[in-house]
Protein backbone atom coordinates (compact mmCIF):
# COMPACT_ATOMS: atom_id res chain seq x y z
CA UNK A 1 0.00 0.00 0.00
CA UNK A 2 1.14 3.16 -0.65
CA UNK A 3 -0.96 5.28 1.86
CA UNK A 4 0.85 7.03 4.59
CA UNK A 5 4.19 7.18 3.82
CA UNK A 6 4.51 11.23 2.95
CA UNK A 7 4.19 11.72 -0.53
CA UNK A 8 0.85 13.91 0.18
CA UNK A 9 3.24 15.99 3.09
CA UNK A 10 6.29 16.19 0.91
CA UNK A 11 3.49 17.46 -2.22
CA UNK A 12 2.51 20.25 0.02
CA UNK A 13 5.28 21.40 1.17
CA UNK A 14 6.74 21.66 -2.56
CA UNK A 15 3.41 23.30 -3.19
CA UNK A 16 3.78 26.22 -0.24
CA UNK A 17 7.23 26.79 -1.27
CA UNK A 18 5.86 27.40 -5.08
CA UNK A 19 3.29 29.72 -3.67
CA UNK A 20 5.50 31.67 -1.71
CA UNK A 21 7.80 32.25 -4.68
CA UNK A 22 4.61 33.03 -6.67
CA UNK A 23 2.18 35.19 -3.66
CA UNK A 24 -0.04 33.15 -3.57
CA UNK A 25 -1.76 33.78 -0.18
CA UNK A 26 -4.00 30.69 0.61
CA UNK A 27 -3.98 26.72 -0.59
CA UNK A 28 -6.97 24.84 -0.67
CA UNK A 29 -7.80 20.90 -1.15
CA UNK A 30 -10.81 20.30 -3.31
CA UNK A 31 -13.39 17.49 -2.84
CA UNK A 32 -11.58 15.34 -0.08
CA UNK A 33 -12.85 12.29 0.85
CA UNK A 34 -12.42 10.91 4.96
CA UNK A 35 -8.53 9.93 4.37
CA UNK A 36 -7.72 13.43 2.51
CA UNK A 37 -9.70 15.72 5.04
CA UNK A 38 -8.44 14.12 8.13
CA UNK A 39 -4.73 14.87 6.32
CA UNK A 40 -5.83 18.20 5.59
CA UNK A 41 -7.34 18.72 9.38
CA UNK A 42 -3.96 17.55 10.37
CA UNK A 43 -2.10 19.97 8.75
CA UNK A 44 -3.93 22.52 10.02
CA UNK A 45 -6.93 23.42 7.07
CA UNK A 46 -10.29 24.93 7.94
CA UNK A 47 -13.21 23.05 6.87
CA UNK A 48 -15.06 24.84 4.15
CA UNK A 49 -18.23 22.60 4.04
CA UNK A 50 -16.41 19.66 4.69
CA UNK A 51 -15.67 18.55 0.88
CA UNK A 52 -12.93 21.39 0.34
CA UNK A 53 -10.29 22.61 3.12
CA UNK A 54 -8.49 26.08 2.73
CA UNK A 55 -5.44 27.65 4.76
CA UNK A 56 -3.19 30.13 4.46
CA UNK A 57 0.53 29.67 3.67
CA UNK A 58 1.67 31.20 6.61
CA UNK A 59 -0.14 28.43 8.60
CA UNK A 60 0.97 25.64 6.30
CA UNK A 61 4.75 27.04 6.50
CA UNK A 62 4.70 27.20 10.31
CA UNK A 63 3.22 23.70 10.52
CA UNK A 64 6.18 22.35 8.26
CA UNK A 65 8.79 24.32 10.16
CA UNK A 66 7.66 22.94 13.45
CA UNK A 67 7.94 19.36 12.16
Amino acid sequence: SKERIGYGTHFLRFLAEVALKYGFKHIGIECANTKSGAFAKKLGFNSIDYENYSTTINNLTSYFSVK
